[in-house]
């Protein structure tokens, strides 16, 4: 196919008048959902009662004491004392958590949520901001402005806002940390994870392992450097390391055991377990034959990631592989609502449409999905439940389908992410391995070039000779 020039065509006026109507629309969208936060988030950090950050908080304050933070009966009575809430704790944060937040311990409880919470608004800004980094966009184009409006209205973003959950906090850690990594920067990437994984490893340790995999040297070594002093500020812990894991072992058995309300055993909370044996055990109800499918569908789910991430001689868009094997960890290991905070990282892959012909089935439908995820869903189902005939509630389509929407959401995510990798794949000329130095970023050298003919595009200027034609493919701006 002999090479095509870039061009130029000058916007209509109803091109300019649909664009400034998506603008303020998308603004106005903006607005709404910060309000949201400061109105419904902010202005009540002071009001007692129990949220995701008072666990982390009475924890700190136990390890700052030299307490056993994992003894619930001890955990539920300081949580008592700082907080006046008489609600159980059952900690099942790591350590390495407490030791991260002992500063916040100096603080009043109120005073202190306050400050969780606004570094968690401050942490939704950053995030957005790299994520346009990592997807190479800008506020100016319509795929900005439309990550910039999801983000801000990702319902689970706002959960855990409310909650007060520090995944707000990891998930803009791990966006730094690949963008360093993208731009060769592994050492400062590795410390980032690393902080990250310790903080919340549900999220952290995928994206650690996806790069340790790589074996970058560098970046080995910026992820041992926060892990070594907590390994020894945990070894020299008053209390000793047996008592620590037996009552860890206690408080996980009375959230995940069978009648626990984070298992998947009748007792469960109705909408917020988004584990995929929620969904077997209806159809087959045995505890541990549902642990080894589920277990067994996410082992199959790696295999294949792993598959197609060696097929495409590991040059796959990053966004795209890591966002899917995080995914995959949701079939068969807890996370909360509030994890998938970090999904919106898959829209850097999913919004990259140089041209009609490039938006494939897998990124079309990984929007739709992801725009489901959007709505407030679980907010809607527990208004709405009370209100139903008993008949309804306890049917089994209703318990099946409706009352774990966002679990087959994330089983349709992962079937969506799976193939996309495999149509991601390069082709044996354009892959380059990268094992043992960084690897580029996604698309690799004409990945270089398109963004370049972009750039130039935008700016006016002249695009030098080995740019202005990229042979076999057509851009118009």
């Amino acid at each position: 196919m002999p090479p095509v020039a870039v061009t130029t065509a000058s916007p209509t006026p109803s091109t300019i008048w649909r664009w400034s109507l998506l603008r303020i629309s998308l603004g106005l969208i903006s607005l709404a959902m910060v309000a949201d936060f400061v109105f419904r988030g902010l202005t009540v950090a002071f009001a007692s009662g129990k949220n995701d950050f008072l666990e982390v908080y009475t924890g700190a304050w136990l390890w700052r004491h030299g307490q056993n933070f994992y003894d619930s009966a001890l955990a539920t009575s300081t949580s008592i004392q700082l907080a006046g809430s008489a609600m159980l704790e059952a900690i099942v944060y790591p350590p390495s958590a407490f030791a991260a937040f002992v500063p916040f311990t100096f603080l009043p409880w109120g005073w202190a949520n306050f400050l969780c919470l606004l570094l968690s608004l401050i942490g939704i800004g950053v995030s957005i901001l790299f994520l346009l980094r990592i997807g190479n966009f800008s506020l100016r184009q319509r795929s900005g402005l439309l990550l910039l409006a999801f983000v801000l209205a990702f319902d689970p973003i706002h959960q855990a806002f409310h909650l007060a959950n520090i995944a707000l906090l990891v998930v803009p850690l791990c966006l730094a940390a690949i963008d360093l990594a993208q731009r060769h920067r592994d050492l400062a990437a590795g410390v980032l994870i690393s902080c990250a994984t310790l903080l919340k490893p549900q999220i952290g340790l995928w994206i650690l392992l996806f790069y340790l995999f790589q074996l970058r040297k560098w970046f080995i070594v910026g992820a041992a450097l926060p892990a070594l002093p907590f390994l020894v500020a945990l070894l020299r812990y008053p209390v000793p390391l047996a008592t620590l894991v037996f009552g860890y072992r206690q408080n996980l058995q009375h959230h995940f055991g069978v009648g626990g309300h984070l298992g998947f055993t009748p007792g469960s909370l109705p909408f917020h377990v988004n584990i995929f044996q929620v969904v077997l055990y209806q159809l087959w109800p045995s505890v541990n034959g549902v642990s080894l499918l589920a277990h067994g569908l996410f082992l199959c789910g790696l295999v294949i990631w792993a598959f197609a991430l060696w097929r495409g001689k590991f040059a796959l868009p990053v966004p795209l592989a890591i966002s899917s094997l995080i995914a995959l960890s949701f079939i068969s290991l807890y996370h909360s609502v509030s994890d998938t905070a970090v999904l919106p990282l898959v829209l850097c892959w999913a919004f990259k449409k140089e041209d009609e012909q490039q938006w494939s089935w897998p990124r079309r439908l990984t929007c739709l999905i992801l725009l489901l995820m959007l709505l407030p869903g679980h907010s809607a189902l527990m208004r709405i439940t009370p209100h139903l005939a008993a008949g309804i509630r306890t049917a089994w389509w209703w318990q099946l389908f409706i009352a774990r929407y966002f679990v087959w959401l994330l089983f349709a995510l992962n079937i969506v992410l799976l193939r996309g990798m495999w149509e991601s794949a390069p082709t044996s000329s354009q892959a380059q391995p990268f094992f043992g130095r960084p690897s580029a970023s996604a698309g690799g050298e004409r990945g270089e070039a398109e963004r370049g003919i972009k750039r130039r595009a935008r700016t006016g200027r002249r695009l030098p000779q080995k740019l202005r034609f990229v042979s076999g493919h057509a851009f118009s701006f």
